[in-house]
């Protein structure tokens, strides 16, 4: 398609933003006001007089303007289940129903001053159409420019648009979302696709880590290589097309819209959203604020789009984007050598090195996808019902489309016009889409198997691939910090291990991401607490100074909430006294120093953290999170009624003139639409990129791993980690839905413990969160391990975290009993099991009466929170919880063990 800009253009600008505002007014007044020339539709000669001929001229043939017709045509009927009604809505009754909060705006074009705003969009026009710089180039790569433009900037200028419905009578979505779907469309007839594409493995890869930074450099490689792979189709078909992940302003895309689209196409605009926009990503260096989000790993590991079939498209970009995905580990292959060379000056070696290198990283990833074409036009959805009965069954999706097609049929038989605009093939959009993903996992189920002949030592990280040939002890050396004594690894690992250095020459980072280690973590509350002890933080960097020199130390950071902490370059190990041990500098850093120099540096440290009672808790919290039935949310499983997305007046209508019982479909579930899907993405885009790293990093002392959509990993101090797991569950809430929850895994331990088995385990705890056995959903799971392997484990719905936190505050401040715990842990061990649960609870009540209070001189105070607090909430989680007895149980001890770890 030659003009597939130009037509995503025209297709984007069919209808104005303030397309109800226009035809609420009396189309002769309309015409006359805006000093239009033809007599037709207001807001259509609006747009071509003062929009499309300015801009665009008259470029398209009669075949392509109805092509865009067509496209408009088909986002009505994917977006909403409307039946036929002749029922206008205007004025002040046009309202917008929000389908996730289910919110209901009234009167909304009372709330906007649509003079001015009329004014701001036709300004907006001519300062587009009038750019001198744009005027330079043809006419297909200005269309491209000015399309992306408008995607990415349309609503932040006029950020009424999210409340602005497309269709009155429908109000579900927005006039945006129509216009981006209108576009989509456009560009994907006269017959539209849907691409699926994933990458893996997603979670045995960001697992396989021994340092925090290989945990970093994990998840970003999946959530850069997904982007990378679907860059070609975003640069030949736009991101609109993405239907899954949303990409509006995501910063990789946002990067590449500044780096390789606008470049100074727009530097006169003087639209101060889109100013302050392009100056922020342009400034040299980049903000520290930018950088954070350029960081993150925020997309997920897989895309849904919508493409063209014609004459093979949609395969080919299918095999684009595998292409793309594998030319990225060639790439990444190629870029580690030459870190390698750098160092190691391979000569001779470097072209086997990096063939190893590509050998194992193209035989670890995975990649399927998969392309579900819809209808033919003149086919129709019982098309697609009969393929969904045969290979999904009778669905309540199933009845509900089949029932408005059965319905429509009747009603509209005799007018074939109108019946074929509701037979249209994109209503069974919601179908197509679940057949796409049966497809995939049935291409998933076909494994392919290329044996990659390994004859040597494996890989000491992950133990699947043989180990580079190098010389690893020289590598060790010289780039201090990369591998440890006797860390031998594979080209995948090594690959992921170099990751952060060459993400910072491949987005023009302004530094290298640091990663915080676990010691670092463990001991923030520590920092805090000693933060303005001058004398002691003086000296302590005068002897570490002299320490680091001599001993070559690497560079270090903390989390940046701590940016200004004195001690923030200093890692956290070196506050502990058992870290100055020789032979674990000896094992980690170098051997290269004088006993008799290094001993008396370590007595002098040492002494210091004494005299100064330096001691920080070494443990420290992994956070696992993701959204519940988040299949089902982009299902429509969780989607309001067909009548709730309907306006009061068109529900109305259908219930007094419904023939052959239509009004029935009403009750049924609004079945999934590209809106739900773009807008449940936008919403989880939001929590990620606004709200999860504010959250984790700017309040709770964190550092975010990565936050794609609805996942979230962090590291947290222990104090820290309850609160920030309850915030973030709140907001997923507030961002999505009130309906909606997140469940958390969260493990407690020690800052020693192998990182990869400790993300088992967090792996482990929010299964368990999830699991309808066990905490079910909306839940955390909570384990406490110590430097001993012991581990203590509870769990339960959400609200027991005030709960949790309530008693660790009340250990903290020495006001209930260290050992009470232990003592009521140690009756419940000998009396309990599920056997005899009925016959003992009455004896375990009273015995957790009797310890807890006679534990204390302050017994009237502790006799009234037992009465009130303790025992009900103890009736509470046996009753709820799984092995409700022992959770409250582990419940106290892992209290008490957080309290003491607490230094803050």
């Amino acid at each position: 398609m030659g003009k597939v800009w130009l037509l995503k253009l025209k297709a984007f600008l069919h209808d104005p933003p303030h397309k109800h505002w226009i035809i609420s007014m009396d189309n002769e007044e309309c015409i006359k006001k805006f000093q239009l020339q033809e007599k037709s539709r207001c807001h259509e000669i609006l747009i071509k007089s003062k929009v499309i001929e300015p801009l665009l001229g008259e470029d398209l043939t009669e075949e392509e303007e109805k092509l865009i017709e067509k496209a408009d045509t088909q986002a009505y009927p994917v977006n909403r289940i409307l039946p036929p009604v002749a029922v206008k809505i205007r004025g002040e009754d046009v309202i917008f129903f929000d389908i996730f909060s289910k919110k209901i705006y009234y009167d909304i074009l009372a709330e906007t001053d649509y003079e001015t705003e009329n004014k701001r969009f036709l300004e907006l026009i001519e300062k587009l159409a009038t750019n001198y710089k744009l005027s330079q180039i043809n006419k297909e790569e200005k269309a491209k420019i000015l399309f992306l433009f408008l995607w990415r900037f349309y609503q932040k200028f006029f950020h009424w648009m999210k409340i602005h419905p497309a269709d009155t009578r429908a109000p579900n979505h927005s006039i945006y979302d129509h216009l981006v779907q209108t576009s989509t469309l456009v560009s994907a007839l006269p017959k539209p696709a849907f691409l699926l594409f994933t990458i893996g493995p997603v979670q045995s890869f960001i697992a396989t880590a021994r340092k925090t930074s290989d945990l970093w450099a994990g998840s970003y490689m999946l959530s850069y290589f997904i982007w990378e792979s679907m860059k070609f189709v975003v640069e030949h078909y736009g991101p609109d097309v993405i239907v899954y992940p949303n990409l509006l302003g995501q910063p990789l895309v946002d990067l590449w819209l500044s780096s390789k689209v606008f470049g100074n196409s727009f530097t006169d605009l003087a639209q101060t959203e889109f100013d302050e926009w392009f100056k922020e990503w342009n400034r040299v260096p980049r903000s520290e604020s930018l950088e954070g989000k350029l960081n993150i790993a925020n997309m997920p590991n897989k895309f849904l789009a919508i493409v063209p079939v014609n004459e093979g498209e949609a395969l080919k970009l299918g095999e684009e984007c595998e292409k793309n995905f594998k030319e990225q580990l060639k790439r990444l292959a190629k870029k580690t050598a030459q870190r390698l060379e750098g160092i190691l000056n391979l000569d001779r070696d470097l072209e086997k090195i990096q063939l190893q290198i590509e050998n194992q990283l193209l035989k670890y990833f995975q990649v399927y996808w998969a392309v579900m074409p819809w209808f033919e036009e003149e086919e129709s959805p019982e098309e697609a019902l009969a393929g969904y009965r045969e290979i999904i069954g009778e669905t309540e999706l199933y009845h509900t489309i089949s029932e408005f097609t059965k319905h429509v049929n009747k009603i509209l038989g005799k007018n074939q016009e109108k019946s074929k605009k509701y037979r249209d093939f994109s209503i069974a959009y919601s179908l197509l889409l679940e057949l796409t993903e049966k497809l995939l996992g049935a291409r998933k189920s076909i494994r392919e198997f290329e044996q990659l002949e390994q004859k040597g030592r494996k890989c000491s990280l992950c133990g699947e691939f043989e180990v580079l040939p190098l010389d690893w002890e020289k590598l060790r050396s010289k780039e201090k910090g990369l591998v440890k004594e006797n860390e031998r690894l594979c080209g995948v690992c090594l690959a992921k291990r170099l990751f952060p250095k060459i993400m910072k020459e491949e987005l023009n980072l302004s530094e290298e991401l640091k990663f915080p280690s676990t010691s670092e973590v463990a001991t923030i509350g520590e920092k805090r607490r000693i933060a303005e002890t001058k004398e002691f933080i003086a000296e302590f960097k005068e002897l570490f100074k002299e320490f680091k020199q001599k001993l070559m130390l690497p560079n270090t950071v903390s989390v940046p909430k701590l940016k200004d902490n004195q001690l923030f370059e200093i890692d956290g190990q070196w506050l502990m006294k058992e870290s100055y041990r020789e032979e674990y500098i000896k094992s980690e850093y170098t051997e290269n120093f004088e006993i008799e120099d290094f001993q008396n540096m370590v007595q002098k440290i040492t002494k210091l953290l004494e005299a100064y009672k330096i001691n920080p808790s070494r443990y420290y919290a992994i956070l696992q999170m993701d959204g519940d039935h988040m299949g089902k949310w982009l299902k429509g499983e969780n989607s309001p009624s067909i009548m709730e997305t309907l306006h009061p007046k068109v529900v109305e209508h259908i219930k007094q003139h419904a023939k052959d019982n239509l009004s029935s479909i009403l009750y049924k579930k609004h079945p999934t639409t590209p809106s739900l899907h773009q807008t449940l993405s936008r919403k989880i885009s939001t929590f990620a990129l606004q709200e999860v790293r504010r959250i984790v990093e700017e309040k709770h002392y964190g550092k975010l791993v990565y936050a794609g959509g609805d996942d979230v990993l962090a590291l947290l101090p222990v104090e820290e980690v309850l609160g920030c797991a309850y915030e973030l569950q709140n907001a997923f809430k507030k961002v999505l839905s009130s309906e909606a929850s997140m469940s958390a895994g969260i493990v407690i331990v020690h800052h020693k413990y192998p990182l990869y088995l400790a993300l088992k385990e967090v792996q482990l705890a929010q299964k368990k969160a999830k699991d309808e056995r066990q905490y079910n959903r909306d839940a955390f799971c909570l384990k406490f391990i110590k430097g001993s392997g012991a581990l203590k484990e509870c769990g339960g719905k959400w609200e027991l975290i005030d709960f949790l936190k309530e008693l660790i505050e009340h250990f903290r401040k020495e006001e209930f009993s260290s050992t009470f715990p232990y003592q009521f842990f140690e009756v419940v061990d000998r009396l309990y099991d599920d056997r005899n649960k009925e016959q003992v609870i009455g004896i375990l009540r009273n015995e957790l009466k009797r310890i807890f209070i006679r534990q204390s001189r302050n017994r009237n105070a502790l006799e009234k929170y037992t009465d009130e607090i303790l025992l009900p909430k103890f009736d509470e989680i046996i009753s709820k919880t799984p092995n409700g007895v022992m959770n409250f149980a582990n419940m106290l001890i892992i209290a008490r063990s957080i309290a003491m770890e607490a230094r803050i």
